[in-house]
């Protein structure tokens, strides 16, 4: 009989304890479940979207294979204005971009590349797109802009192109000693990585033969 009380007794601690606490565990269990459930929505619409834009973005390389510019515009601002949140948006900017460049428009292509560096999630497309709008500034005669914009690039794999294309840029300022020290520090990162740059080495030896070409006129003109 003692025994049957223990278990009576126990059932009606449990039941004494469900009634107090019933409504908060079964609030906190809606809350569980509309969480889960939430993610697994949030999940599959992700999923979704990402489908959409994959097909919209084939399409969009299936034109630029065949150079058909109109349908290259459409498929590109179709993934801007409804996939903006994923990369495909990303490379949509940056395939205007070429095309605007090659149409002599630039500005709008500088416009399309700062918008990827602003809103890209990918590190690799910011770099790139720095890349090609310090490109496009030295095209302009914008010198000191495009350092600017190269200035800020910190990532190994691209220093090899960063460091050749401020020796470019020193260049055409007719900064011809900072240019050869580009050069050759693109030469070295080329060589970290086990490549070579036969161009890059021909570039560096011609443009320091005139600088000491120059030089040794400069000290003749000074004897005479």
């Amino acid at each position: 009989m003692s025994v049957y009380m223990t278990e009576e007794e126990q059932l009606q601690a449990i039941k004494k304890w469900w009634l107090r606490y019933n409504t908060p565990i079964l609030v906190l269990l809606s809350v569980v479940m509309l969480i889960v459930a939430g993610y697994r929505y949030w999940n599959w619409h992700h999923e979704k979207i990402l489908i959409q834009a994959s097909t919209v973005y084939e399409r969009l390389m299936v034109s630029f294979s065949e150079h058909k510019n109109k349908e290259i515009r459409s498929y590109a601002n179709q993934l801007i204005t409804h996939y903006d949140q994923t990369v495909y948006a990303d490379v949509a900017r940056m395939t205007l971009a070429k095309i605007d460049v090659a149409k002599d428009q630039a500005e709008k292509a500088k416009q399309l590349l700062e918008d990827v560096v602003n809103h890209t999630t990918v590190p690799a497309f910011k770099q790139i797109a720095k890349i090609r709008i310090a490109r496009l500034l030295l095209a302009q005669k914008s010198f000191d802009q495009a350092l600017s914009q190269l200035s800020v690039i910190d990532d190994n794999a691209y220093m090899t192109i960063v460091n050749e294309l401020k020796g470019d840029i020193f260049v055409e300022k007719g900064d011809y000693q900072h240019a050869i020290k580009s050069y050759r520090q693109a030469i070295s990162e080329a060589k970290t990585h086990g490549i070579g740059n036969l161009f890059l080495e021909m570039k560096t030896n011609e443009l320091a033969a005139l600088t000491e070409s120059k030089n040794v006129l400069r000290q003749n003109i000074g004897s005479v």
